[in-house]
């Protein structure tokens, strides 16, 4: 009996001993490197915009388009166009290959430039997006609502337009002509862009090309 009480006192002392060994020993001290203040940066909103910066430094920037084909008869009008929009441009001389077929929906010419705008506007009201009053000499004040490769395309077109009220809309196919010349039109900005990409639907057939500068 006495040896079982002696035998519980020392397992106390050593459940004791364990759970206070924090306690009774001392801790290990931590250390921590010293930091040296006269190499610590504060990193400013200039240091971003720099990285911001150089990220794109080296992105090659595309200003440099061409814009064709034209014949004879709308080359003198799109050159007008540019000399207004204030961009340099290069008369380049195609091959003169004959361009596909492609079919064209649009209003007929009118009279003046006036009449064709004020028609336009008219026809936007009755819910139409895509109206461009045309500069071509041959078409100068036509109204075209666009040129499709598929013929099924447009006949759908003219069938919508009827729907909404545009009755004297007609089909016909286009650029049967030799397309000879194209202008490389230079030292173009963002918003240049934006615009010579909204002035091509009003020469019938063109088509604008990012290109590389010469």
């Amino acid at each position: 009996m006495r040896m079982f009480i002696l035998l519980l006192v020392i397992v106390n002392i050593a459940l004791f001993a364990y759970f206070n060994m924090d306690k009774v020993l001392p801790k290990k001290a931590l250390t921590y490197k010293e930091l040296n203040p006269e190499k610590i940066k504060l990193l400013m909103d200039d240091d971003f915009s720099g990285l911001e910066k150089r990220k794109f430094a080296d992105r090659p920037l595309n200003n440099c388009y061409k814009w064709g084909g034209f014949t004879e008869s709308n080359l003198t009008a799109a050159q007008e166009v540019m000399a207004r929009l204030g961009l340099e441009v290069d008369v380049v001389q195609g091959s003169g290959v004959k361009q596909e077929s492609l079919f064209w929906v649009y209003y007929p010419p009118l009279a003046t430039p006036e009449k064709a705008q004020l028609e336009a506007d008219k026809i936007k009201r009755l819910g139409v997006d895509e109206v461009y009053v045309v500069q071509n000499s041959k078409w100068r004040n036509a109204i075209s609502f666009g040129l499709f490769k598929e013929e099924e395309l447009a006949t759908n077109l003219l069938k919508n337009l009827r729907i909404k009220g545009v009755r004297h809309a007609v089909k016909s196919v286009r650029n049967q002509d030799d397309a000879t010349s194209s202008l490389l039109v230079k030292s173009v900005g963002a918003e240049s862009a934006v615009e010579l990409y909204k002035v091509r639907p009003e020469f019938i057939g063109s088509e604008v090309t990012p290109v590389a500068c010469q």
